[in-house]
């Protein structure tokens, strides 16, 4: 029984595939009340697996919560603009994901019993649901993310945005001399040797670039959007890492806003999209700023 069980689990995990929330697997929205299962000959109901996961793994259920708060503003806030995917886009990426999620339970299958399990069979057997019920659970969360893609995409494009660099380090005279090595050196390479920010490796560049409301530092934020490409700026206190740090950013590329409906950069949003798809990066971002817009998570906590 033991056994069979890790099989299951390592099956459902694979199940979930792979989405910018990491939202856990659901089938449909069952009433709390309703029996899923027997612990010898104790009903267990979805209650029970909600207020178990509640308590066992906080975050995994804050990340299930999460991600219906974000697909309800995803829809809220794109039904207003007119933002709709191709129906054929929608179709052809969820067939990818089935396609991967199929792979992934005959591989999980076979490394866990060492015989493959037909895909359908399982899911049916462990939750019920036949592959139509998970391609039409897939289809929609395919088309919630793709409507995620293009927001993102016309908020950045209808706000000033820069693409920066950034090197983070301890002790404010540090800083300062780091600053001003970098306003005539090799900033990659100092972020490289010197930076404590997790962009070090990829020398100091931060992926995406960055809109006003990403920064809730007023100085870093006017410093920043009235800069030119090549400037550095800083050393500015850091209020979003360890006491005693310091930031340096050049920033590296800058844009305007652009001006528009969604109407009228919808083509350009789509071709962008098809060349550039949105990075992770790009869309905590977004994630994030809708969150502070709807009044989900406090501005103070922004980084710098």
């Amino acid at each position: 029984m033991g056994g069979r069980g890790g099989v299951a689990l390592a099956l459902v995990l694979a199940a979930c595939g792979s989405t910018k929330e990491k939202d856990p697997w659901r089938a449909g929205t069952p009433p709390s009340t309703e029996t899923v299962g027997w612990i010898d000959d104790l009903p267990v109901t979805y209650g029970d697996v909600a207020r178990y996961v509640r308590t066992k793994e906080p975050e995994a259920f804050a990340r299930g919560l999460e991600g219906l708060v974000i697909e309800r503003i995803t829809l809220g806030e794109a039904g207003p603009m007119g933002i709709t995917v191709p129906r054929v886009l929608v179709e052809r990426e969820a067939r990818k994901r089935l396609a991967a999620w199929e792979q992934n339970v005959r591989a999980a299958s076979r490394e866990q019993t060492g015989e493959e399990i037909d895909p359908a069979l399982w899911l049916q057997r462990v939750s019920g649901a036949s592959v139509a019920d998970l391609r039409a659970w897939i289809e929609h969360h395919t088309e919630v993310e793709l409507i995620q893609d293009r927001l993102a995409r016309y908020e950045l494009l209808t706000s000033p945005h820069a693409q920066v660099s950034l090197i983070l380090v301890e002790g404010e005279e540090r800083a300062r001399k780091l600053a001003e090595e970098a306003r005539t050196g090799d900033f990659a390479a100092l972020a490289k040797a010197n930076s404590v920010h997790p962009s070090a490796a990829e020398g100091g560049r931060i992926g995406g670039a960055l809109v006003p409301a990403d920064i809730g530092d007023a100085v870093v934020r006017e410093a920043l959007f009235q800069a030119k490409p090549g400037d550095v700026l800083g050393p500015f206190v850091s209020r979003g890492a360890e006491p005693g740090t310091f930031e340096i950013y050049r920033v590296d590329a800058g844009a305007p806003a652009r001006q528009g409906s969604y109407a009228d950069l919808s083509r350009e949003i789509a071709k962008e999209l098809e060349t550039r798809p949105l990075d992770v990066a790009e869309y905590e971002r977004w994630r994030t700023r809708v969150l502070v817009r709807h009044g989900f998570l406090n501005a103070d906590l922004l980084p710098q």
